[in-house]
C-alpha cells in the first residue's frame, strides 16, 4: 500500500469516534447534538415548504375568483 492511501484510510477509520469526542467535549452529548440537528433540518424543510405552499393557495385564489 501507498503512504497517502495508508493515512486517508486511518483517518477516516478514526473520523466517527473523534468526531464524538470532540462534541462531548463541547458540552453536549451525541444525543443533544442529534436533537439540534434535527431541529435544524425541519427549519430548513419548512424554510423550503412554505414558500411552495403559498405559491400555490395563491394560484387557487387567482383562479377561483378569475384573476
Amino acid at each position: 500500500m501507498s503512504h497517502p492511501y495508508e493515512i486517508t484510510t486511518e483517518s477516516v477509520k478514526a473520523a466517527p469516534p473523534a468526531v464524538v469526542s470532540l462534541l462531548h467535549v463541547g458540552g453536549m452529548t451525541p444525543a443533544d447534538w442529534v436533537t439540534v440537528l434535527t431541529l435544524l433540518y425541519l427549519a430548513l424543510q419548512i424554510g423550503l415548504l412554505v414558500p411552495r405552499y403559498l405559491k400555490r393557495i395563491r394560484n387557487y385564489w387567482g383562479r377561483r375568483h378569475g384573476n
